[in-house]
């Protein structure tokens, strides 16, 4: 069965199903729609997503559907239809995951999938995506390997679509940053510090060669466990090395990590990658901690990327009391709207056909231009980035009248501020 946190937008009624058994009994039936137009019921969507309503990203992936299907069936729906949406939390857990996504696909029979946060997840669900021949828009995982599979078994893994893109791209950004503050701060000696997890082994692996190309010395460059709650050895050996800056790429560390360098008033600068950082109501669950620290992301609330950035991280303020958080709420939202534009245009939901329409599709979303790679590219289905397509931010958390506020610094022509010292500097 699914989740607790199962939501629907629409008409249909849940009939229960045994999940305990279900990859065995099921396993080789296709889902998806193959058919002209939605059924009686209309277009569905199921998505998975992680502790919704409790962990941000879950809840950010959550939210962005449901106002991007709130909005398309106010807007008429789909084909002339509503569209549904049925959430299932996964719990972090690829067999829950499986388990949950097989419901969606076989007894729902969705036309579409989309979510997961995780990458350890997303590559053992790949094969049930395979199976099931349904198109899953993703909605947050971030290594490469998912668009690796894609390109070494396309036949089998063309369902596959990323509308953000991957490390790599997350890496380039960071780097660009790096040589920016070279010139700026004076940056010299960067250290590298990662979280054990797949989607940092770009940062840990291919970075030290991108910043010393651009000039700079890396002084450092570690990885550690997630369950990591102090910091100071770390750091200890960082300052030793005489850092600028310390990039880190991590999703569950932040508290710890960025407590005790303001703390401990470090003499060196916190960037990089974390995805707690990103979620704008981190101001205030980090008490202002993680003031000066910098991160990278696809977009903040505070700059126009496009016309569509700002308008809809109000839409979602006024529907959820919340401004977007990362490729979670962004790339769903920006995934799903392209997704019901590519099906009514078409005027049909078959799966192969919207694969084509998708891959020829170009939409303006709430980041940039999506448009995905193809089959021979880098990077099969993951979106395009680039001048005229989607770029990455670098932002810093500062301080304005006692709030919290996420400032772009980089690149320039997203700029809402300079850079800011740390205090104690």
């Amino acid at each position: 069965m699914r989740g607790n946190a199962t939501q629907r937008i629409g008409r249909r009624t849940f009939v229960g199903m045994a999940g305990a058994g279900i990859t065995a009994s099921l396993a080789g039936c296709a889902g998806g729609s193959n058919g002209d137009g939605p059924g009686d019921d209309g277009l569905s969507i199921g998505l998975l997503a992680y502790e919704p309503g409790a962990a941000p990203m879950g809840t950010a992936q959550e939210n962005a559907a449901e106002l991007a299907v709130q909005e398309l069936n106010d807007e008429g729906g789909v084909l002339g239809e509503d569209v549904q949406l049925d959430v299932a939390n996964y719990q972090g857990s690829a067999s829950t995951a499986s388990d949950r996504y097989l419901e969606f696909v076989v007894e729902d029979d969705v036309d579409i999938t989309a979510g997961v946060f995780q990458t350890e997840v997303m590559v053992d669900l790949m094969s049930e995506i395979a199976s099931h021949q349904t198109i899953h828009m993703s909605g947050g995982h971030t290594s490469p390997v998912i668009s690796e599979m894609v390109a070494d078994n396309y036949d089998d893994y063309r369902y596959q679509f990323r509308p953000y893109g991957n490390a790599v791209h997350w890496m380039h950004s960071i780097a660009d940053m790096c040589g920016y503050m070279q010139d700026q701060e004076g940056w010299e000696r960067i250290a590298l510090l990662n979280e054990e997890f797949e989607w940092t082994q770009t940062f840990t692996d291919d970075l030290p060669d991108e910043l010393e190309d651009l000039g700079l010395e890396v002084v450092f460059n570690d990885r550690y466990p997630a369950d990591t709650e102090d910091f100071s050895p770390l750091f200890d050996s960082i300052e030793a090395e005489d850092a600028d800056a310390t990039l880190m790429g991590m999703a569950h560390t932040a508290g710890p990590a960025l407590l005790q360098w303001q703390e401990q008033e470090r003499e060196f600068v916190i960037g990089g990658q974390i995805a707690q950082i990103v979620n704008p109501a981190a101001y205030g669950d980090f008490d202002g901690t993680i003031e000066f620290a910098m991160s990278n992301a696809p977009a903040v609330h505070t700059a126009e990327l496009t016309d569509e950035t700002i308008p809809f991280a109000e839409r979602y303020y006024d529907e959820f009391g919340i401004y977007p958080n990362d490729d979670f709420a962004y790339a769903t939202y920006d995934g799903i709207k392209m997704w019901a534009e590519v099906v009514e245009e078409l005027g049909t939901a078959d799966t192969e056909d919207v694969i084509e329409g998708l891959l020829d599709a170009s939409y303006e979303g709430t980041r940039g231009v999506v448009e995905f790679q193809g089959e021979n590219d880098e990077f099969p289905h993951d979106a395009r980035f680039g001048e005229g397509y989607l770029e990455r931010i670098n932002f810093q958390w500062q301080e304005d009248d006692g709030e919290g506020i996420q400032n772009v610094v980089h690149p320039d022509h997203h700029a809402t501020a300079d850079y800011q010292e740390p205090d104690w500097y």
